[in-house]
This record gives C-alpha cells, structure tokens and sequence, in this order.
C-alpha cells in the first residue's frame, strides 16, 4: 500500500502470546530505541531501522492477541505528493489520510478528511460535485440526522462516501475502487 505517499508494507498476525508478551519482545529486540504509544484500545510499538520505520500495533484478540505490523520505506516519500490530490473536496477540507492499495485485484484509493460544513453539507457538496464528474448514484445516498452514506459509480469503477459528525466539525471518508 502506499501510505500518504510513502510505500508500506503490512502484515497481520494473531498470536497466543498476550499483548503484554509482545510489547516485551520487540522492547527487548529494540531496546531504546523501541517507542510506545497507546492508539484507541490498541498498544502501538515502533522505531527506525535505517530507512524504515517499523511499527507493530497489536490488541487483545481471544487469549492472546492480534495486530498489524507495518514497515514505511521512508527513502521512498515522493517529494510532490499531494494528500486528497484529484478528490473532489469542500473548500476548508483538511486531508489527514491517503492511502492506496495499488497490488489489490481492485485498486482503491481511501482519502479521510475533516472539515467543519455538517455532513448534509458534505452530502450536496458531493451530490452536485460527483455528478458534474460523470458519478453516477447507485443506491439511495440518503442521510440519516447525523450521518450521510452514499454510493456511486462511473463505468466500473464505484465509489463510497461517508460522512459524520466529530466534536465541531465532520469526518469525510471516500473510498474509490478502479479496476485497470
């Protein structure tokens, strides 16, 4: 995948070892330089390894544990990326994510974004928007009071967007599958 213009390699695990098990080893294998953060419910355990940063997020699953292990090429970071470039966004919008899955049998694009208009803004921002760029409505794009889910798609390719309230102002989530 590519993380906000950085390449990424993950993997999942599930193991038996508990989360407290896990932390202990990758704090043993990368001693001072093995630095830990709390994400949500998950513990996150990480350092750089010469051009890499290497991350293990891992949670509780069962009575062992789960997580991700993620290793960001950072030598790779493309100098003129553009978090959300090409993705129809309210003006204000603040990209905080932008990931790609350029090797899925589907590629998709997922562009995450806040902004302070509510979601039904959200909704006839793109509404209008998509349809001017050729979107086509594929299901009824209704809102709920505090929420907006909407499905298009052009040709084969489909498209998701998900909006929500968050403390003052909205998540905006586009999910954009493009088959080659």
């Amino acid at each position: 995948m590519v993380y906000n213009g950085i390449d990424m390699h993950a993997q999942i695990f599930r193991s038996t070892a508990t989360v407290d098990q896990v932390l202990a080893f990758y704090k043993k294998e990368w001693g001072n330089e093995a630095i830990l953060n709390r994400v949500g419910d998950a513990q996150v355990v990480g350092h750089h390894e010469g051009d890499y940063l290497v991350t293990v997020q891992v949670s509780s699953y069962g009575a062992g544990s789960k997580g991700t292990i993620g290793i960001l090429d950072t030598a790779s970071t493309k100098p003129d990326f553009v978090p959300g470039k090409g993705v129809p966004q309210p003006m204000g919008s603040l990209v905080f994510n932008d990931i790609s899955y350029p090797d899925d049998p589907v590629p998709a694009r997922t562009v995450a974004m806040r902004n302070t208009l509510s979601p039904q803004q959200n909704a006839s921002f793109y509404r209008e928007r998509l349809a001017a760029d050729g979107w086509k409505p594929a299901d009824k794009n209704q809102c709920a009071a505090d929420s907006c889910v909407m499905y298009y798609h052009r040709g084969d390719s489909k498209m998701t967007v998900v909006m929500s309230p968050e403390e003052g102002h909205s998540q905006v989530v586009i999910n954009v599958m493009d088959p080659p």
